[in-house]
């Protein structure tokens, strides 16, 4: 792509493994040939040739693959219409790995985008260019910066619901009959009808939830306009109980009309006329670099069942980039409904309760990676920049010792890492994945990862997200700026009048060094810990400005909480926050905490040996603990500041990315 050394540099730090001289090399490059020999003077073009040729050397079983195959990409984009698949027949074996990596010293990025080029000028600042695409275009990029969908720049109160939407109850995404709420209104001087009305989204935080709204339709009525939601997935979305109702007189964004293209870094994309237009202020926009993503995820990692898996594949040194997501999809119709975290509504509830479900009335979104029935997957000081989709790395189902580590993840609309799925409650019901496919997720490290502005859009959803998974170890993370939490563990409420799942034990979550987070949605904790859950430990983490630091919601038990370190500025947060009597057996025991501010209404917990601090700086034991957390010496080349100039380019802490207007978001109470 056009400048590539010095913009693709920047997204890029130094790659600090080296070849193994016995490994069998296939070398590829953008400006190879899928005919070509694979070797480094004759590269092939694709990374998916050259699994298939390490797929024919090991049914060859030839000597040289032995202590494993490298397949080695050679600087430049590679650029992919669709997902790489990565299926069992690629798999490497213990002794001999496949490994994708990038040539030493040099930038790699995996594009699921396309360069759009020549723009015209329409008028003022606003140019527009052909686009060959059918569905909507939610990201753009312009010279590696995220653009935004055209929107109010202030939010919109609603002014209450409209119509009916009838609900049969033997629909395939129906768990029975009833209505629900078929549109919003709006007062006309505030909404108009827009153009292309199925283009539009709106968007609602409610305390710790987010709605992304699609439409159908828009309608003057009066003085109101009535604009009407995609169904089902607009009842889906309007029949949640509790944080997960919409208050339909409350404060919309509205967003994705050419009405409301006015403002730079907006954009909007026409899908009948296939016209993109853009808000360019800063000179021509035909000498700039814009990146429209096409690509539905970068890399599909999908074995057959729990018996025919894909294993020992390692990704080490890439850039992932420019990727495309639609939003959940239901029966033709798209949103983002959250219950809570990456747990998305995808059926209708009559009373709005997902608890009978067994929460199979959930779904998570997919990855950018989507790992599912793996083993021995890893990914390596890679980079992840630019991701649309609402997970980087998802780690869905059946995925076991996997690791995802020394990774630079920023500018994300959702977030870094998901491990498991809120539908394994129980395992093998055969309600998502057949019996057979369905696996839980365990012995899985993410750890030593740096994480900066994730979950842009998304925002309800934790930096690191697991569900009801075991023995999984999130450790030596460095997160900070989140709009909701950082960690969360766990899945199933007390409340929920069904019996605990016996799924998740033996997790950790230590070392890591979390905080600045609920910047715009309430009630959470910078580590958060949902149901019962033998043996998961949460020790030694470094805590800072959170308004529940440690969090362990209805019916968490049999955690142990120890030797961490909770700074807090404020007075008024809480550091550790058991809300009800049905969190119990849980030991806390040798915090060292500033502003010694907890809640206990729970049942048999023990918390003893709490040190308090004021005004007094941490020491000790306590300062021990805060330099060892976050990323480890092996891999602090990732951390901005401590690589001072990467092939002449600085590297600095990234800057604060915002797609929503300034003032959209919600107070936590203990703010």
């Amino acid at each position: 792509m056009k400048t590539f050394h010095f913009k693709l540099a920047t997204l890029c730090f130094a790659v600090l493994f080296f070849f193994s001289a016995s490994a069998q090399k296939i070398w590829v490059s953008p400006n190879g040939s899928d005919t070509g020999a694979g070797n480094e003077n004759d590269p092939l073009k694709s990374i998916s040739s050259a699994l298939e040729k390490a797929r024919e050397l090991r049914t060859s079983n030839v000597e040289t693959i032995k202590d494993g195959i490298q397949i080695i990409l050679k600087a430049g984009d590679y650029c992919l219409e669709k997902p790489l698949e990565i299926k069992p027949e690629y798999s490497g074996t213990e002794a001999s790995p496949t490994i994708i990596m990038a040539e030493e010293d040099y930038c790699v990025r995996i594009n699921g985008g396309v360069k759009v080029e020549g723009w015209q000028k329409v008028k003022d600042h606003i140019y527009r260019a052909k686009l060959d695409r059918d569905e909507k275009l939610r990201t753009l990029f312009i010279d590696g910066k995220r653009m935004h969908m055209a929107g109010t720049d202030i939010p919109v109160p609603g002014m209450g619901e409209w119509g009916k939407f009838e609900i049969k109850g033997n629909e395939p995404w129906a768990f029975g009959p009833g209505s629900a709420i078929d549109g919003i209104k709006f007062s006309a001087d505030d909404v108009v009808p827009y153009k292309n009305p199925e283009d539009i989204e709106l968007v609602q935080f409610n305390v710790w939830t987010e709605k992304i709204l699609c439409v159908r339709d828009m309608e003057r009525s009066g003085d109101t306009t009535i604009v009407k939601f995609q169904q089902p997935y607009g009842a889906i979305a309007t029949s949640m109980a509790w944080a997960g109702n919409i208050n339909f007189e409350k404060d919309f964004v509205i967003r994705n009309a050419y009405e409301l293209l006015d403002a730079p870094g907006e954009f909007y994309f026409n899908t009948k006329s296939k016209q993109l237009y853009c808000y360019y202020d800063k000179g021509d926009i035909n000498g700039a670099e814009v990146i429209a993503p096409v690509s539905d995820g970068l890399v599909t990692i999908k074995g057959n069942s729990t018996d025919k898996r894909v294993s020992h594949i390692q990704f080490k040194g890439i850039v992932f980039s420019y990727d495309h997501w639609p939003l959940m999809e239901v029966a033709g119709s798209h949103g983002f409904a959250g219950i809570q975290s990456l747990g998305l509504a995808v059926k209708y509830i009559p009373d709005g309760n997902w608890h009978p479900t067994k929460y199979n009335s959930t779904d998570v979104p997919t990855g950018a990676i989507q790992i599912e029935n793996a083993a021995n997957i890893s990914f390596i000081r890679n980079r992840f920049q630019g991701i649309s989709s609402a997970i980087a790395i998802n780690l869905v189902n059946d995925v076991k010792h996997c690791t995802v580590e020394g990774n630079f993840f920023n500018d994300l609309l959702g977030n870094a890492v998901n491990i498991g799925h809120p539908q394994h409650y129980e395992i093998g019901d055969g309600a998502l994945y057949k019996k057979g496919v369905e696996g839980l997720c365990e012995y899985n490290l993410v750890s030593n990862n740096y994480i900066r502005n994730v979950s842009l859009d998304f925002r309800q959803v934790e930096a690191i997200t697991s569900f009801f998974v075991a023995n999984t170890r999130i450790e030596h993370n460095d997160i900070s700026g989140t709009p909701y939490g950082a960690i969360t563990c766990g899945w199933w409420w007390g409340n929920a009048n069904i019996p605990p799942s016996k799924v998740a034990k033996n997790n950790s979550i230590c070392y890591n060094k979390v905080g600045n987070t609920h910047q715009v949605l309430d009630d959470g904790g910078v580590i958060y810990l949902l149901g019962e859950q033998p043996g998961t430990k949460v020790e030694e983490n470094y805590i800072f400005n959170g308004p529940r630091c440690i969090y362990p919601d209805d019916g968490s038990a049999y955690l142990t909480i120890a030797r961490n370190v909770v700074d807090n500025p404020s007075y008024t947060q809480l550091w550790l926050h058991f809300w009800t009597k049905r969190c119990h057996d849980n030991f806390i025991t040798g915090n060292y905490v500033k502003n010694n501010l907890f809640m206990d209404n729970g049942t048999n917990n023990t918390i003893k040996d709490t040190h308090s601090f004021r005004e007094d700086e941490f020491s000790g034991e306590a300062l021990e603990i805060m330099n060892e957390a976050g990323i480890e010496d092996e891999f602090k080349d990732i951390v901005p500041g401590t690589v001072t100039e990467m092939k002449g380019v600085s590297v600095i802490e990234p800057g604060k990315i915002s797609i929503h207007p300034k003032d959209f978001k919600e107070r936590d109470v203990f703010h």
